[in-house]
């Protein structure tokens, strides 16, 4: 009896795990359309320079991004649209570039004093969060993101 049970269980998801597979398969090739809304910037001085990041070695490295830009504030808001993203995993991090000087800003200790922000609103300690805390997946024609600075 136990045999024919764990039997039943085994051969009724298989269906399930060919389905999930056969999305993968049919997402090969696809892209879609990202928007990352930027909110909570306290000026509307200087841009947001934006990495999107499409792995976690270049994440953890900080540079060699998927795609970047620096993109001007509007109310204390602002808005990147990227077309083309092959569906997969990606990240996003930012920062309130006030002073148009192409970097992040620091004190004496290394603490940031230039807004910053991640995907998912993700939160690192001592440094950005994990790749796996910021990521998110692009698996339809179109994903918005919105990231709160702090």
């Amino acid at each position: 009896m136990r045999t024919l049970i764990l039997f039943s269980l085994v051969f009724s998801s298989l269906p399930f795990v060919s389905a999930s597979a056969q999305v993968t398969q049919d997402s090969i090739g696809m892209t879609g359309h990202l928007t990352i809304i930027v909110q909570g910037l306290n000026s509307d001085n200087g841009t947001v320079q934006i990495g999107l990041f499409n792995s976690e070695g270049t994440w953890k490295a900080g540079r060699d991004e998927f795609k970047a830009t620096k993109i001007g504030i509007i109310n204390g808001k602002a808005v990147w649209d990227v077309e083309n993203i092959p569906y997969g995993f990606y990240a996003v991090r930012l920062f309130h570039d006030e002073n148009n000087n192409d970097k992040m800003d620091t004190n004496f200790l290394g603490i940031p004093v230039e807004s910053y922000g991640f995907s998912n609103n993700a939160k690192g300690l001592f440094g950005p969060p994990d790749f796996d805390k910021a990521k998110f997946v692009l698996d339809a024609q179109h994903h918005e993101t919105m990231i709160t600075v702090e």
